[in-house]
């Protein structure tokens, strides 16, 4: 399997790297939703961590365009924004699931139920 880490935050990128990597064949990395984008197009990973806030495209636009390149796409939205509005956007724009930074270890859960 495939991984593809998006954060603007080296240090957040590192840290998903080193919680999941072990998981993956492959991981990429990503600073933002531009190079998401590119990147997926490039390797068409099966899961995508993506962020939220970043600099000149954000997660969700991000998001739409994967899944708009690969309805298939398995993108979890990892965000520290916890409310409502963020969660419907992500949803909307086609996120497998949403989660919090505070709360990472979710991810093996989800990782666990497709896997």
């Amino acid at each position: 399997m495939k991984l593809l880490i998006v954060d603007d935050y080296p240090a957040v990128r590192n840290m998903l790297k080193s919680m999941f990597g072990f998981l993956f064949e492959e991981t990429a990395e990503a600073k933002d939703g531009i190079e998401a984008v590119e990147l997926y197009k490039k390797h068409k990973p099966d899961w995508v961590f993506m962020d939220v806030k970043m600099d000149r495209m954000d997660g969700i636009t991000a998001t739409r365009c994967i899944k708009e390149f690969d309805e298939d796409a398995k993108i979890v939205v990892v965000t520290l924004f916890n409310d409502g509005e963020t969660e419907t956007e992500a949803f909307e724009a086609g996120a497998y699931d949403v989660v919090s930074k505070d709360d990472l270890t979710r991810i093996r859960d989800i990782l666990n139920e497709v896997v």
